[in-house]
């Protein structure tokens, strides 16, 4: 079996992309192969080299505002079965514009979650609700390591006898990041460990960061304030669960952010390292229920409150891996992926 995937971000650094290559690993483990293809021009291109099964279209908003009905046309002309997984549904201005052509086709569509597939069908322009699948997001397998603990934090510059907050991902004013800096700040036995990645959509989010929270910048990649480490260097694929599961909880904050509904994939990742996760009530963790634990609101004291209440009670954190284990196992890449082939021979 062969699959075509359908991704504009391919080998950029972009979440969708990387939900992607997380989706081919899925297919890989199903002894499926695939492809995948940025723009008209290389789907063509594929579909005349191969014969495909199905298509999985991975959509998000921005990534098609100029070649969208193209895309569908060469998708349409192909008459494969066809899934249009839509990262984040919304139904604004231009954004609402694309359902017109989106819902013309035959294909499928996957939200991950039960706010996403709600919000969409607020749309004026939206697909039959029985062709809406929900697929919750994919958890990764952190391969094991020999290293120590201390070897691990060593080389990540952390202290091997303090409890370590960690915060990981892109550095986006939505996140709250000063505002776990400041809660932070109030707990002078906890060390912080935020690393916030450039996005090279806003490559000056990490510097509005340090101004945001007043503390200088003396190194583009790792400075120090008070407490608190803050790296900005990307991470290496191969060392991103290995840094998660250094640290003693981690902590996503984020604040709601305009009117799209989406899912954390960085919270699934997260769940995946096996570590206590708290995040913020906002819409991006509603399919997340008792595998994490969830803040009123993004306040920098509810956070200290919630850091120390975990840092103080073990039997609690041991409770959030034990539900994040088994969310983790029910949806893993591989499982994910028999989800999409179910759709598909569906058809």
């Amino acid at each position: 079996m062969r699959l075509l995937l359908v991704c504009p971000s391919w080998g950029r650094s972009c979440g969708i992309a990387s939900y992607t290559q997380h989706l081919r690993t899925g297919l890989s483990a199903c002894h499926v192969e695939s492809d995948v293809a940025v723009s008209p021009k290389t789907i063509q291109k594929f579909l005349e080299d191969h014969d495909y099964d199905g298509i999985l279209m991975q959509h998000e908003y921005g990534l098609y505002y100029f070649n969208l009905v193209s895309v569908l046309k060469t998708l349409e002309k192909a008459a494969i079965p066809l899934i249009i997984t839509m990262h984040n549904t919304d139904h604004g201005s231009w954004m609402g514009g694309q359902h017109l052509f989106l819902f013309h086709t035959k294909g499928k569509i996957v939200v991950h979650s039960q706010a996403a597939k709600e919000n969409l069908l607020k749309a004026e322009y939206h697909p039959k609700e029985l062709s809406i699948t929900l697929m919750p997001m994919g958890c990764p397998d952190y391969p094991a390591t020999s290293d120590s603990l201390a070897e691990i934090r060593d080389e990540m510059g952390l202290p091997l006898d303090r409890f370590v907050v960690g915060f990981f991902g892109f550095a986006a004013s939505h996140k709250r990041i000063p505002e776990l800096i400041q809660a932070l700040s109030y707990l002078p036995e906890v060390t912080g460990y935020i690393h916030a990645t450039a996005h090279p959509v806003n490559p000056h989010a990490a510097g509005e960061i340090y101004r945001e929270c007043g503390i200088s910048r003396h190194s583009p990649d790792r400075n120090t304030a008070g407490n608190v480490i803050l790296r900005h260097d990307p991470i290496p694929d191969e060392k991103f669960g290995r840094y998660m599961k250094a640290v003693d909880a981690i902590v996503l904050p984020y604040g709601h952010h305009g009117t799209s509904i989406s899912t954390s994939m960085m919270a699934h990742e997260a769940l995946a390292s096996l570590r206590p996760v708290v995040t913020s009530n906002a819409i991006y963790f509603s399919d997340l229920q008792e595998e994490v634990l969830k803040l009123p609101d993004s306040h920098p004291q509810t956070i200290a409150e919630a850091i120390d209440t975990l840092r103080q009670h073990p039997e609690l954190r041991d409770n959030l891996v034990a539900h994040a284990s088994r969310y983790v196992k029910e949806n893993a890449w591989p499982r994910i992926a028999e989800r999409y082939l179910g759709l598909l021979a569906g058809s």
